[in-house]
């Protein structure tokens, strides 16, 4: 079985860890206005994803992250923080804007930890389903877990086209990637009957689509000089594009699964 179908497995953690720190780390920059090289943003998000997850992992039943969401979150954010001050010591710049960095270290590091937890639980009620059968577990729609940050990097780099510095092309693909993610959970959570009225779709997708473009539209106001238009924008097109292409997906995956051949 393709690991990366199971959410929990370790190789899914490593890419949990990875898409949390790197991509938020470049996104909490944006928010707090920051002038941080992609490299160094870079190499601080890697190292810190790779230390946490490791770690949680390999300790995961010891600290009772098993048990639920919230000790999974607990346990993130502890040692996020434990992070952030051992990267100060490499790194003093951090201490700069020191209040500013552990909010944002804080703030990658809980839901990171949450998410092992949530994984973990939820794709063990799938094992236990099939527990004593012959037949492998079906992941279903889960399996396709990864789909969405390519979906929103692909959205966002359409919609801010063409670009003048290599900066500004990897936050648009990062901030593109975890858009897709927010737009997924939109399409999860909302009823697939929805998906498949033409209008309530259009209304899902320009509505929260254009709202969600326009809030990640305020992150690249540091380089509205590069850009050819407003960059909310360049964001709300993003914005529309990544739910149209995610709840789009979301609806033949529903159908497939209906009818039984996902």
């Amino acid at each position: 079985m393709n690991p990366f179908k199971q959410r929990s497995s370790f190789p899914s953690s490593i890419v949990t860890g990875l898409v949390g720190w790197i991509g938020f780390i470049f996104i909490g920059s944006l928010i707090f206005g920051f002038k941080v090289p992609s490299e160094i943003l870079l190499l601080l998000g890697l190292a810190s994803a790779l230390v946490q997850t490791v770690f949680l992992r390999l300790t995961f039943f010891v600290l009772r992250m098993h048990k639920h969401i919230l000790i999974g979150a607990f346990w993130g954010l502890v040692t996020a923080v434990g992070i952030f001050y051992a990267t100060t010591v490499f790194y003093s710049n951090l201490k700069t804007h020191q209040l500013y960095w552990l909010i944002i270290y804080a703030y990658i590091g809980a839901p990171v930890g949450a998410f092992l937890s949530y994984f973990y639980i939820d794709d063990k009620k799938i094992f236990d389903a099939v527990d004593g059968q012959k037949s492998a577990p079906d992941f279903g729609r889960d399996a396709h877990w990864l789909e969405p940050f390519g979906f929103g990097a692909i959205a966002y780099l359409l919609a801010f086209f063409p670009f003048a510095h290599f900066d500004l092309t990897v936050n648009v693909f990062l901030v593109g990637a975890m858009s897709g993610v927010f737009a997924a959970g939109a399409s999860h959570f909302s009823p697939d009957k929805w998906k498949q009225s033409f209008i309530v779709l259009a209304i899902i997708i320009l509505g929260l689509g254009s709202l969600q473009g326009w809030l990640t539209g305020f992150l690249f106001r540091a380089y509205a000089e590069q850009l050819y238009t407003n960059n909310l924008v360049h964001g709300i097109a993003g914005g529309v594009i990544t739910y149209l292409m995610t709840f789009l997906r979301g609806r033949q995956l529903a159908n497939k699964e209906g009818k039984g051949s996902l």
